[in-house]
């Protein structure tokens, strides 16, 4: 189980401060939010380390308290107006309750991908607010006549929905943050695995991340970064599941689907050496 750098347990008190801090950053200049992010920390919330979650909203909080990863003691606890209206969510149909029920227990494949049918999200169409603000798992395809990038070895691709699967993962937080802001719109390579494999295969060479190069964590040049950040808006497709279930149907997407952007828990011959070009390129620096 994975060291967390900050906490998972909170006082009611706590949360209402954090809330606070988090309204400050979002209307803070960019210049000054280190020193709000670093009142956070010293708080105890470590949004990107322990959650995966970069520039967090009150609603992302929210929902790692509504999931349980984190628990608030000391007094009751209800989130604020403000915080309940920070981002629009989509109100569940009686059918999407049923299949989000249903999936966190289910072990049949077929059944899962079902539920993955009717969350689906078009970058350039839909507003983020369609994806659901909690945990889950997604899907990443091309859309029809689109391409990964052509390098040395070619990769075999198997489809869902008549789309090539190119990679699943999995939200741990919120899948708005991760699959959205993060993947698609967040113009650094540093905090998206997706990302990195896409631009190594565009070519595009890595840099520090850091102001301090010895930490090994590296990303794209901005120009790179936003030709990236279109490519990804114009060429890919994604389903969503949202559930708490998302480890296990992670497994079960990658043994099923085979994505070759998947280097972690892939262990399928096909597509082995492909992944290890991906590999190698990822670890060349500038």
């Amino acid at each position: 189980m994975k060291k967390l750098k900050g906490k998972d347990v909170f006082t009611a008190d706590t949360i209402k401060k954090l809330e606070e801090l988090i309204k400050l950053r979002i209307k803070t200049p960019s210049s000054g939010q280190k020193s709000v992010r670093q009142k956070m920390r010293n708080l105890g919330l470590y949004g990107q380390d322990d959650w995966g979650i970069t520039d967090m909203q009150v609603s992302d909080l929210n929902s790692l308290i509504k999931s349980g990863r984190i628990k608030v003691i000391g007094g009751n606890y209800t989130p604020t107006a403000s915080s309940t209206t920070t981002v629009a969510k989509p109100i569940p149909t009686e059918k999407s309750q049923t299949i989000k029920s249903s999936t966190t227990s289910s072990t049949n494949i077929d059944k899962i991908l079902e539920s993955f049918k009717s969350n689906c999200f078009d970058p350039k169409l839909d507003e983020e607010s369609k994806i659901y603000d909690s945990p889950g798992n997604y899907i990443l395809c091309l859309r029809k006549n689109a391409k990964l990038p052509t390098v040395s070895i070619s990769s075999t691709l198997t489809k869902f929905e008549g789309l090539n699967v190119i990679y699943t993962g999995i939200a741990g937080g919120s899948l708005r943050t991760r699959d959205f802001r993060q993947h698609f719109k967040g113009n650094n390579a540093g905090r998206s695995t997706l990302r990195k494999s896409l631009g190594v295969l565009f070519g595009y060479k890595l840099i520090p991340r850091d102001k301090d190069p010895n930490t090994g964590k590296t990303k794209f040049n901005l120009k790179d970064e936003q030709e990236l950040t279109e490519w990804m808006l114009e060429n890919l497709f994604m389903f969503f599941l949202p559930t708490t279930d998302f480890n296990s149907i992670e497994l079960k997407l990658i043994n099923q689907f085979n994505p070759p952007l998947n280097l972690k828990d892939n262990h399928n011959n096909i597509n082995a050496d492909f992944r290890r070009l991906v590999s190698s390129l990822r670890a060349k620096k500038s």
